[in-house]
């Protein structure tokens, strides 16, 4: 590969690291480009990126410990602009429709009904089982990846067609809480106080809590689209349309912006302890023109409290954006073995144990919940 100045601007680095095919090499220029002899990104956003980003994880042997004081190596958490979520109130709900302040409008002639939602939670800092909630603590983002026409005029009746096929077939499989269609319509599919089948094995975690069951904890919102299209992948209409259902969202549900996320950043394989078992939204979601931080910079839970890794197949399937929560979530991980003078291999047993226990504890505590 070629070797290209650490010095570069952050967006022309992007631009080269695109033209570099084998996806393991570009992420390893990224790194290298992109951390100069101070060890930070260049250009003061990478840089404050970075600086904020690499706090220690700690972790005992087969077992939950309290978070210890961070050393004077460490440096504070990934930090994100506070967004303030504006107040959205109900202006007329009926059953086949309901109308917001902000303008959304939820259509409710699909609406169905699933298992209640009930999920433990485990602490973060001492990993002790938590309270049970039947809220949601957050959003996953999906796109349907289904068949899709032009969007023209002349393919109206193609459109249209294609969408009702798909409403039926999410609704039939209970897949998602809402579906945003081409026109820009939010569908409720499954009603917000169900589970939905849309994540699939998932994990992700905010300051306080684990989460280990997406399909619980979180609610699905699918964009009728596909990630591998030349175009943008969602048009105006949709992007609107979702920035008015994830205010009202969080404002009703008071979320955290830092638990609105995408599906390619919580879907994990148990079998292989890899990340990205589903890929949809590795790249180019709008986090900000809806509202939220660039939450693609987060490093990745599933790989700095849990031990999981991931292939050159999920590196090339995603973005550049994406790349930068995996690198910072990795130099987590290398900072606490060191603390811990212990091999990164040793440390990565030591986390993927720890997430076969935490497993283990929320299904034992459902199981005597059922009894």
């Amino acid at each position: 590969m070629v070797d290209f100045p650490a010095s570069a601007h952050p967006s022309k680095i992007e631009q080269r690291a695109q033209k570099i095919s084998d996806p393991i090499e570009r992420l390893r220029y990224l790194r290298r480009s992109t951390a100069p002899a101070g060890g930070f990104f260049p250009g003061w956003k990478w840089a404050a990126s970075l600086a904020l980003a690499l706090a220690i994880v700690p972790l005992g042997v087969h077992a939950f410990r309290r978070e210890p004081t961070p050393s004077k190596k460490s440096v504070a958490p990934v930090l994100h602009p506070v967004t303030v979520t504006p107040v959205i109130w109900p202006v007329e709900q009926t059953s086949q429709f309901d109308l917001y302040s902000n303008g959304l409008r939820i259509e409710n002639g699909l609406a169905i009904s699933n298992q209640p939602r009930s999920y433990g939670l485990i602490s973060r800092g001492s990993g002790t089982p938590g309270p049970r909630r039947s809220q949601p603590a957050g959003i996953v983002f999906h796109t349907t990846e289904s068949d899709q026409a032009p969007f023209q005029s002349s393919q109206k009746s193609a459109l249209q067609r294609i969408g009702q096929e798909l409403l039926a077939y999410v609704r039939n499989k209970r897949a998602y809480h809402f579906l945003i269609d081409r026109f820009g319509r939010v569908h409720r599919i499954v009603v917000e106080s169900d589970t939905a089948n849309h994540a699939g094995h998932a994990v992700w975690a905010d300051s306080q809590w684990l989460y280990l069951d997406l399909n619980e904890s979180f609610l699905g919102v699918a964009f009728e689209a596909r990630s591998d299209a030349d175009q943008e992948p969602i048009n105006e209409a949709q992007l609107h349309a979702a920035r008015a259902l994830t205010e009202m969202l969080r404002g009703k549900y008071n979320l955290l912006a830092e638990n609105c996320v995408t599906h390619a950043q919580v879907s994990v394989n148990p079998e292989n302890m890899r990340i990205g078992y589903h890929t949809d939204w590795g790249s180019r979601f709008p986090f900000r023109d809806i509202g939220l931080p660039d939450n693609y910079e987060i490093p990745n839970p599933a790989i700095y409290l849990f031990g999981f890794d991931y292939d050159p197949a999920y590196v090339n399937s995603t973005g550049s954006d994406l790349w930068k929560g995996l690198s910072l979530a990795e130099e987590r991980r290398r900072e606490s073995a060191a603390e811990r003078g212990v091999t990164l291999a040793e440390y990565r047993k030591i986390l993927q144990q720890r997430y076969k226990d935490a497993r283990s504890a929320l299904q034992d505590r459902t199981a005597d919940e059922e009894e």
